[in-house]
């Protein structure tokens, strides 16, 4: 039997790891002087700027320790006995799960922090683009397939994106079988079972919110975790936070769910980095030094959200070329931010900080950001749903808990 564990990359680390991840497309200051045309179609390549931060390294690592976790698992005396049990649930005969004990995570937080974006080059560099081909006995592994969480969460939708992309990839005809022979979910999740146990390491699930948006979510967790227990593939399910709030429901959800959470960007060593990186590809005719007052303004803005950065960052440019102004200062953000963001105004959030003295941003100059409430309508009809539902199994004063989350304030007699 071949030595599996040599035919993934090497765990890559510390310099070499952050030197893979990076990526800063090439940029020529003799650009300023093209153009308006010219340089506004080179403004696209600020798209391929990647910074890694210390999210992007913890989500390589969990990314390559899954693959490695279920790559010891296949070709193994319990994977050939899980084979044959598999075999037996197809044939409607009694079966039983050998192997179990493979790993399932969760990637958690809000839109436009780069998870995606992690995830996809984590899962590159762990060779996820590369099938793993043995002789001795012959296989296909797949290092990792990623799909998309159904918008209605249809166990049989997403099992069969499964087959799917496991056909394109190894040259097989599952789905078409399955969808031919009308499987039921029963034995879909036997043949994603075997597929999964002889050709995958990894499954990633995107846009896991609408498993708590929908009343089939449950199911589709509980279909996930007999696909665990069968193949000893490992699962990723990657989503929003509120994400969280259905998975904290239960203990036999929430310990399918850990795994690594994040927020927007602190205003931090990292997120002046990156501004500084941004604004090192200047397409205007004057290129402008960037200042701590215009960083702060920045974050104001953006709330240390990435994608609404860089999309300042280039409709600002945009802005000033369009217009004559040719420089990237306070007045052509404020425009961008003004004119350009208006949709993702009420979704930057920012903590309060002081000043530094040597900010040039005035009181006057200040970007009004609309205030939202700690939860939003969505995430608070949910927790509302959580607290009233622990309230009855436990035998608790629902009114209470809801007022100790100040969701209820009581008013005062006068």
């Amino acid at each position: 039997m071949e030595n599996l564990m040599a035919k993934i990359p090497k765990m890559l680390m510390g310099q070499e790891l952050e030197k893979a991840m990076l990526s800063l497309p090439v940029y020529d200051a003799a650009i300023c002087q093209a153009d308006a045309g010219t340089r506004l179609t080179a403004l696209d390549a600020m798209t391929d700027i990647y910074v890694p931060s210390q999210m992007s390294y913890e989500i390589y690592s969990k990314i390559y320790m899954a693959m490695l976790h279920s790559l010891k698992k296949k070709q193994t005396k319990d994977a050939i006995q899980q084979g044959n049990q598999n075999h037996r649930r197809l044939q409607g005969l009694e079966y039983n799960s050998v192997l179990g004990g493979a790993d399932s995570f969760s990637i958690i937080g809000p839109s436009g922090i780069g998870k995606s974006t992690a995830i996809a080059k984590s899962i590159a560099l762990s060779g996820g683009n590369q099938i793993i081909t043995t002789e001795n006995p012959y296989a296909q592994i797949i290092p990792c397939i990623n799909v998309q969480c159904p918008h209605d969460c249809s166990v049989k939708g997403l099992l069969l994106a499964i087959l799917s992309q496991a056909d394109i990839l190894i040259g097989t005809r599952h789905e078409q079988l399955a969808v031919k022979n009308r499987a039921s979910i029963d034995n879909l999740i036997g043949t994603v079972s075997q597929v999964a146990l002889n050709n995958i390491l990894l499954i990633v699930i995107d846009e896991c919110q609408n498993i708590c948006r929908n009343k089939g979510g449950v199911n589709l967790v509980a279909s996930m975790t007999q696909l665990i227990n069968s193949s000893g593939v490992s699962i990723c399910m990657a989503g929003l936070p509120e994400t969280e709030l259905f998975f904290g429901r239960e203990m036999q959800l929430a310990r399918r769910s850990v795994g690594l959470s994040y927020t927007a960007l602190p205003y931090d060593g990292y997120f002046v980095q990156f501004c500084e990186t941004l604004c090192s590809y200047q397409y205007v005719a004057h290129p402008s030094k960037l200042t701590p007052g215009l960083i702060e303004l920045l974050y104001e803005c953006t709330g240390g959200i990435i994608a609404i950065l860089v999309s300042i960052i280039m409709e600002t440019q945009q802005i000033a070329i369009l217009t004559g102004k040719e420089e990237l200062n306070k007045e052509t953000i404020l425009m961008a931010y003004n004119e350009r963001l208006r949709n993702v105004q009420d979704f930057v959030k920012i903590a309060p900080r002081k000043r530094s003295q040597t900010s040039s941003i005035v009181n006057n100059d200040t970007v009004n950001i609309s205030q939202k409430p700690s939860v939003d309508e969505t995430n608070m009809d949910m927790l509302v749903t959580v607290i009233t539902d622990k309230a009855r199994s436990e035998g608790l004063d629902a009114v209470e808990l809801l007022a100790g989350q100040e969701i209820l304030v009581e008013e005062e007699n006068v």
